[in-house]
């Protein structure tokens, strides 16, 4: 890591004072966690404050560990007994602002394109897809999982080295302001937003709320950045291309420079689709992937990649942990896509399920959707006329009170077997009854519902 503990003092915004040896203030760092369980003896602890914890409750366990340097708040330190205290400290005022100007100042050291994605639906897919592609060519930094959020990205660019020729960063968010700060943060040369869909309405108030807020990346590159990858199908992307110095369109429906023609699903739900005259197969299941895919294919022809490169990249990428993951287990299909879910989401997992090709029943196993706001009732029973609309689902197993009204909205159009349950463990206890070899299932929720439980049962059952 390309940073001396002395440069922290001097750090604009981040207001930094030292107390300890002097000559530690000559060594190099060699990173930085606020994860005391993880920690490294030669990396600085940054004791963050959240609403659920307190990283200065875990001092005395990372000095226990031989972690040298901690960054803390002024309040922690002047509350302490001083004859008690060991260690070397650097005191903040907000240790979490803190831990953002100094990876801002550290992005600032390498002159290297940094790509900044968001979106409603697909960030993590689509990071993933850019990173492989660009990695046939590039050292590619990434963000780890979804470490997407104010802490996630400042750590992921504290992670930078001097052998990274390029760096593609997921920027989350669920408040105004969000995408703007971490853009401020990571200073990104050209930027990506996957879709606009009814995600976090509880707190964006509308679509044209999670527009806004998405937007402040485009804001952001008007100002200071180069390209802007366009999802031109986007009906409100589409329509507001951002001033920059370089727009790239890419799409299937409408006219796009980089423009795809799908071309069907195989029996797993696996997409394939043509573009710039080759064909792509894709490891993972889902319609929708053509659009993170054709994403991919937009950047890496961007960054002076092949289309034998790119497609090489996307059909041996497999899907993540949680995310439209196809499980075989016991001649049962799981369509495991409960990481999170909103209702665009669950409408395209819910479409692959009812594409995808089984000899046995199409079973959708749904829990709420969360941060929906005044919307959650409509939301919740627009997904139970969906999954009724589609026509060949077979069984609708509902958990969470909200998605009680999609299992009620099911039936009132007509479905015979839409099952609410109140338990998660009364519904494992059905899905076990009524599943036979050939069945088909997909389960999916909000993050908060934790429906791989019902996943884990089915597939060490």
């Amino acid at each position: 890591m390309n940073l001396q503990f002395k440069e922290l003092l001097n750090i604009q915004n981040c207001q930094c004072e030292f107390q300890g040896k002097p000559e530690i203030l000559e060594q190099s760092i060699s990173g930085f966690s606020i994860d005391s369980r993880t920690i490294k003896s030669n990396e600085v602890f940054v004791a963050i404050k959240g609403d659920k914890f307190d990283g200065h409750n875990f001092i005395s366990d990372v000095h226990a560990k031989g972690v040298l340097v901690c960054m803390v708040s002024n309040f922690w330190f002047e509350t302490q007994q001083q004859e008690k205290l060991s260690g070397n400290y650097f005191l903040v005022d907000d240790t979490l602002v803190a831990l953002q100007e100094i990876s801002h100042y550290y992005r600032l050291k390498f002159d290297i394109p940094l790509l900044a994605l968001t979106g409603s639906n697909g960030k993590t897919t689509t990071k993933e897809m850019i990173a492989a592609v660009l990695d046939e060519k590039y050292n590619v930094l990434k963000n780890k999982g979804n470490l997407n959020n104010h802490i996630g990205v400042p750590l992921s660019l504290l992670e930078l080295t001097a052998d990274n020729d390029i760096a593609v960063l997921e920027m989350g968010t669920n408040h105004f302001g969000e995408i703007a700060r971490l853009a401020k943060i990571a200073q990104p040369t050209c930027g990506l937003i996957t879709n606009i869909g009814p995600a976090h309405l509880e707190f964006f108030g509308s679509l044209k709320g999670v527009y806004n807020a998405k937007r402040e990346l485009w804001q952001f590159l008007e100002k200071n950045g180069h390209i802007a990858f366009v999802n031109i199908d986007d009906k409100l992307l589409g329509k507001d291309l951002p001033s920059v110095e370089k727009v790239i369109t890419y799409g299937f429906e409408n006219s796009a420079q980089v423009r795809g023609k799908f071309l069907g699903l195989d029996e797993q739900g696996k997409p394939s689709f043509r573009v710039n005259g080759k064909q792509i197969n894709l490891g993972i299941a889902g319609m929708h992937n053509i659009y993170n895919a054709l994403a991919a294919v937009a950047v890496g022809l961007e960054f002076d990649l092949s289309m034998t490169q790119i497609k090489l990249a996307l059909e041996k990428l497999l899907p993540t942990s949680k995310r439209m993951e196809v499980i075989r287990k016991k001649d049962l299909i799981i369509i495991n896509d409960c990481y999170n879910s909103n209702p665009e989401s669950a409408r395209k997992s819910l479409l692959t399920l009812s594409q995808m090709q089984t000899n046995g029943k199409r079973i959708a196993v749904l829990a709420d959707m969360l941060e929906l706001g005044k919307w959650s009732e409509s939301e919740h029973q627009g997904i139970g006329e969906y999954v009724f609309s589609l026509g060949n689902i077979d069984y609708l197993l509902t958990y969470g009170p909200l998605s009680k009204l999609t299992a009620q909205q099911a039936e009132i159009m007509g479905m015979m077997n839409a099952i609410h349950f109140e338990d998660k463990k009364e519904m494992i206890k059905y899905i076990n009854s009524t599943v036979v070899a050939g069945d088909l299932l997909l389960i999916k929720g909000s993050r908060g519902m934790v429906m791989e439980e019902v996943t884990n049962n089915l597939i060490e059952g």
